[in-house]
């Protein structure tokens, strides 16, 4: 009998909706190769709202064109009263805008008439298979919900943080350490997606290597070549036999980071990777089997990939038995300080100089910046500005600098086309230069509960300057 992660398709239920009779009986006979008997058929909407009502089905097929209802609507209610269970969309309008509406609501899959019965069993076992993962997800972060501390703190002794958010990302990684499906994180560049992989490799276990492919502006060739390998005579120019990453990886883990930057041909040898375990080195006769874990990275919004074609439905449902996603260091701001100190300590070492005092406004400007580049680009403005310092503090020059180049150039452009009527509105007139001084003083004070050296940080004056003019103001 087939399986799904274990689970046998024949405890499995699916209700099909769809007004053709002979499309009914196509789609159970399909279901019934796979082992699944336990199937529920509407024609209509009616049918259908009843059916669920009355059943739980483990996946719904549901056509797009209803005499008495839209499956697009119909869609959105069903997955409002069981977000859990996977609905493949059934269509004979393949156009795009259909399709982008479907996903766009939370369709798991769709499929277009008529439908191939290997596309079709595909999807089944695709859907039925994402239904169990999401289920065990849930039952992970059920029980971590409480909170707690971390089983194994040293595997995370490279990430800085005191963020709950991610000390919860860290219980979930624990407890899914033993998994021998890939795991995928995502996030903005900088955000530390390769700590968080070694962090990984090491909860898992794994005594081989840790090994690293980066996939970015790699073509097929290359990209096959370096994961696989070649064989004596595979090309022109290949004398030798060349050991692919993936068997330096046996035993160990394989991280591939820039996932969402291979073009199709290599899409599709990591399908086969990932599903069956198998590769074949460029020029070899017979594939060969590996055993190495697997974690994914990427930057991209991969859901939006596969809605403009560049990246494949298949492999991205391969890829998401468990996913992270990082956050970008503007939402975990306290963690700022922290990540200071480390990196203050690591550049002094690197320069051969003692660590400096940090004064206090560092951080007060700091947190007025939503870095672009996150946590890689924290570190790089902290070791510039070691750099570029030479008495026993931190200068904030290079960081005003820094900061200003990326942010106040816009914000004067804004400036330039902002609408003088919503000046007037603030002061029921057009105000004076200096009343518009006193508004901008004022709002920096409150920003920083009154601190007039915060304040001055913000304003980019000194801190005298800023008590003359209130002292000015005040007269």
């Amino acid at each position: 009998m087939l399986k799904v992660m274990g689970i046998s398709f024949v405890n499995v239920s699916v209700l099909l909706v769809d007004d053709d009779f002979v499309a009914l009986a196509h789609y159970r006979t399909l279901l019934e190769a796979l082992g699944i008997q336990q199937v529920v058929s509407a024609e209509n909407g009616a049918e259908a709202k009843q059916a669920l009502r009355e059943n739980s089905p483990s996946l719904i097929l549901l056509d797009i064109n209803l005499p008495d209802a839209s499956g697009i609507e119909l869609l959105s209610l069903f997955l409002e009263q069981d977000p859990g269970t996977p609905v493949i969309m059934v269509t004979a309008d393949g156009s795009s805008e259909t399709v982008v509406e479907c996903m766009r609501r939370g369709a798991y899959d769709y499929l277009e008439k008529p439908i191939a019965p290997n596309r079709f069993h595909a999807s089944i076992r695709n859907a039925l298979e994402h239904a169990t993962l999401q289920q065990e997800i849930r039952h992970y972060t059920s029980s971590m919900a409480g909170g707690g501390a971390l089983e194994r703190p040293e595997c995370f002794d490279q990430i800085v943080t005191a963020d709950e958010g991610m000390f919860a990302l860290f219980r979930y990684l624990e407890a899914v350490a033993a998994t021998s499906q890939p795991l995928l994180i995502t996030g903005e560049s900088g955000t530390g997606k390769e700590l968080v992989a070694r962090a990984f490799h090491r909860l898992s276990g794994r005594k081989g290597e840790y090994v690293v492919l980066n996939s970015a502006g790699t073509d097929d060739t290359v990209f096959s070549d370096t994961l696989f390998g070649h064989e004596k005579g595979a090309y022109t120019g290949a004398d030798g036999v060349r050991k692919g990453l993936i068997e330096e990886a046996e035993g160990g883990t394989l991280f591939l980071d820039e996932i969402g930057d291979l073009d199709q041909s290599s899409q599709i040898k990591l399908l086969r990777l990932f599903q069956e375990r198998e590769y074949r080195p460029l020029g070899a006769d017979k594939p060969r089997h590996t055993d190495a874990g697997f974690v994914l990275a990427t930057n991209v919004d991969l859901e939006n990939a596969i809605l403009d074609g560049s990246f494949r439905k298949d492999l991205y449902y391969r890829m998401i038995s468990h996913r992270v996603h990082l956050p970008p260091l503007r939402e975990r701001r306290g963690d700022i300080p922290l990540l200071i100190s480390r990196f203050l300590t690591s550049a002094a070492e690197d320069l051969g100089r003692s660590v400096p005092a940090v004064p206090k406004e560092l951080y007060t400007l700091l947190n007025t910046y939503d870095f672009p580049g996150n946590v890689r680009e924290l570190f790089g403005l902290v070791y510039g500005a070691l750099a570029r310092s030479k008495g026993a503090t931190l200068s904030l020059a290079f960081f005003r600098e820094q900061i200003g180049t990326k942010d106040t150039v816009d914000s004067l452009q804004e400036a330039r086309n902002y609408d003088y009527q919503d000046i007037v509105s603030i002061f029921g007139r057009f105000p004076t230069l200096e009343e518009a001084e006193d508004l901008l003083i004022n709002a920096a004070l409150k920003q920083v509960d009154g601190n007039q050296s915060q304040a001055a940080v913000l304003l980019g004056i000194s801190q005298s300057t800023l008590s003359r003019r209130q002292k000015k103001s005040g007269e």
